[in-house]
C-alpha cells in the first residue's frame, strides 16, 4: 500500500473505525463542559422539594455532639483541656501562678515552671500532683510528670 494513498484516506477508514464511534470517543470527555448548568433558583426549589425526605432529616444538635464526644480520642483531649482550665484548682494558686501545663503524651504530663526553685519543689510533689489530677479528672491517665524549668539563654560572647 502506498503511503501517500494511506494519508489521503479519512482517519476513520485508516484505523478501521466507525465514523460515529470515532467522533464519540474524541468528543465524549468534553461533553460535560457544554451541559447547561441549573440556575440558582431551580436548585433552591429542588432542595425545598426534597426537604424532609429520607437522608434530609434534621438531627438534634445534642445528638450530633454526643456522637462526636463519645470518641475516645475526643474524651482524652477534653480531659486535657479541663486540666488546663482547672490547673489552679488542682495544685493551688501559688503553684499555678508559677507553672503551666504542657502536653500529655503517652501518659507523661509535661509541666513548665518559672524558676529552678519551683522545678525542684514540684519534683518532690510529683506523686501528690498525679493523685490530685486523678481525683479531680477521673478520665485522664497520667502515669508520670516531666518538669521543665526555664531555659537559659545561649551564651553570647561580648566584644569590649
Amino acid at each position: 500500500m502506498n503511503v501517500e494513498m494511506f494519508m489521503n484516506k479519512p482517519i476513520s477508514e485508516r484505523f478501521n473505525m466507525d465514523h460515529d464511534a470515532l467522533a464519540q470517543s474524541i468528543f465524549e470527555p468534553y461533553a460535560h463542559q457544554f451541559i447547561q448548568k441549573r440556575s440558582y433558583d431551580e436548585r433552591n426549589q429542588l432542595a425545598a422539594q426534597s426537604f424532609g425526605q429520607k437522608g434530609r432529616d434534621w438531627s438534634e444538635f445534642g445528638e450530633i455532639l454526643a456522637t462526636i464526644t463519645n470518641n475516645p480520642l475526643w474524651k482524652t483531649r477534653m480531659a486535657v483541656t479541663r486540666l488546663h482550665e482547672d490547673w489552679h484548682l488542682i495544685v493551688g494558686e501559688a503553684i499555678a501562678q508559677n507553672s503551666r501545663v504542657g502536653r500529655l503524651n503517652a501518659g507523661e504530663l509535661t509541666i513548665f515552671v518559672s524558676s529552678p526553685a519551683w522545678a525542684t519543689q514540684l519534683e518532690y510533689m510529683k506523686e501528690v500532683i498525679i493523685q490530685k489530677i486523678h481525683e479531680h479528672i477521673k478520665s485522664i491517665e497520667v502515669q508520670q510528670i516531666r518538669i521543665i524549668g526555664p531555659q537559659p539563654e545561649p551564651f553570647k560572647r561580648k566584644r569590649y
